[in-house]
C-alpha cells in the first residue's frame, strides 16, 4: 500500500491510536506545527508532561523540526503494521506483551490496547533527547538533567542482554551526546517518579506499581535503538575495539548468495524492539529529500518496500548490516523478518 494511503487508513481509525479516548484531533503528518500539537497534546493527556524530554519539545521544533514529523509518522506506521495481524508482527508482539503480565485483563483486546500504550511512549519520546547532542560543547547541560547510568531499570524481556552492558560504554564513546541513550535514561527516571507521585493522587488514570515494568521496557527500547553495530571490515573497527565495544562488531563473513551469516538476534525473539528499529529506519518523512513514492507490502515473514528513490532504498537496505537480511533490487528492498531467505 502506498504510504500516503497507509496514513489515511489509520488516521481515520481513531479507536486504533487514541489510547486515552481523549479529544485528540488526528494530525496532518506533513505539517510540523500539527505534529508538534499532536505530540504535546497526547503526552499531556497521558499526564506524563512533567519530564525533561517533554520540556525540550520546543527546542527540538526549533533545531530539528523534521524529527517531529518522523515521530508522528513512526507512531502511526507502527500501529498500521501491528493491526495487520501477521504472525511475525501482531502475534509475536502479543506474545511478548503477555510475558510482561502487567495487564488488568487477559484478553487480546486489552493487550492490543496495551500495545498502543507502549508504542505511543516509545515513539513519541524516542527522539526528544536531542538537546545534548545538538548543543555539544556550546553550553553545559544542567547536572539535574543528566541521568545516571546505573539507574536504568532491568525489565524481564525487552532487548538482547548485551545492550545492558554496552550502553554506558557507547554513551562514553559518543561523549554523552547520543540522543537515544539520553532519552531512554531520562524517560526511565522521570516516568517512574511521575508514577510514584500520581499513585497517591486522585488521578483517574492507572498508575499501578506493576506499570514500572512497562516503563523500563520502553526505556530499554529507546536507549538501545540508536546504538550502532558494525561489520568486521568497517573502518570503525579499531575505534570500537579501543572503546570496548566488541559486542557491537559483527562478522563480515557471507554465504554463497552474498548474505551476511551473523546477526545478534532474531526478530521473533525481540519483536517489538525489532519492529521499532525497522520502522525508525524505513520511516521516510525525516529525510531531507522527502517526498517520494513509498509502497509497503507485507507477506508472512517479509516486508516488501518499493520506491522510486534509490537513496531511500539504500537506507532501508542498511538493515542487512546489523538486524536482518535484506534483498535489494532496482526499485525494491525485501526485509526478511525471520532471517530466512
Amino acid at each position: 500500500m502506498l504510504i500516503n494511503k497507509i496514513y489515511r487508513s489509520i488516521l481515520d481509525r481513531n479507536a486504533f491510536w487514541n489510547y486515552y479516548n481523549a479529544n485528540l484531533k488526528a494530525p496532518n503528518i506533513e505539517d510540523i506545527e500539527d505534529c508538534y500539537r499532536f505530540i504535546t497534546d497526547f503526552i499531556k493527556y497521558s499526564q506524563k508532561s512533567q519530564t525533561v524530554l517533554f520540556k525540550d519539545i520546543a527546542f527540538l521544533k526549533k533545531n530539528r523540526p523534521e524529527r517531529l514529523k518522523h515521530i508522528v509518522s513512526a507512531f502511526f506506521l507502527g500501529i498500521w503494521l501491528f493491526r495487520h495481524r501477521t504472525k511475525f508482527i501482531y502475534h509475536s508482539i502479543i506474545r511478548e506483551l503477555e510475558i510482561l503480565n502487567c495487564f488488568k485483563n487477559r484478553n487480546n483486546d486489552d493487550i492490543e490496547s496495551q500495545f498502543t500504550y507502549v508504542w505511543f511512549m516509545a515513539t513519541l519520546f524516542h527522539d526528544l533527547g536531542y538537546k545534548p547532542e545538538i548543543l555539544q560543547k556550546r553550553e553545559p547541560i544542567p547536572s539535574h538533567v543528566i541521568p545516571e547510568y546505573d539507574k536504568l531499570g532491568f525489565p524481564y524481556r525487552s532487548v538482547p542482554d548485551f545492550y545492558k552492558n554496552i550502553y554506558p560504554k557507547y554513551y562514553t564513546y559518543r561523549e554523552e551526546k547520543e540522543h537515544g541513550i539520553f532519552a531512554g535514561l531520562t524517560f526511565d527516571r522521570d516516568i517512574t517518579e511521575i508514577r510514584r507521585f500520581q499513585e497517591n493522587t486522585s488521578s483517574e488514570l492507572d498508575w499501578r506499581e506493576e506499570l514500572e515494568e512497562l516503563y523500563h521496557y520502553v526505556a530499554w527500547i529507546i536507549t538501545s535503538h540508536n546504538i550502532w553495530m558494525i561489520r568486521g571490515d568497517s573502518s570503525d573497527v579499531e575505534m570500537y575495539k579501543k572503546n570496548n565495544l566488541n559486542d557491537l562488531i559483527l562478522s563480515s563473513q557471507k554465504d554463497k548468495q552474498g548474505q551476511y551469516l551473523e546477526y545478534k538476534f532474531r526478530y521473533d525473539d525481540y519483536p517489538l524492539f525489532s519492529l521499532f528499529c525497522i520502522i525508525d529506519t524505513i520511516e521516510p518523512l525525516k529525510l531531507d529529500f522527502w517526498p517520494f513514492k513509498v509502497d509497503i507490502r507485507l507477506e508472512e515473514g517479509k516486508m516488501i518496500i518499493k520506491s522510486n528513490n534509490r537513496e531511500y532504498l539504500d537506507r532501508v537496505s542498511g538493515l542487512k548490516d546489523w538486524l536482518c537480511p535484506v534483498i535489494r533490487e532496482d526499485d525494491c528492498a525485501t526485509i526478511y523478518l525471520d532471517n530466512i531467505l
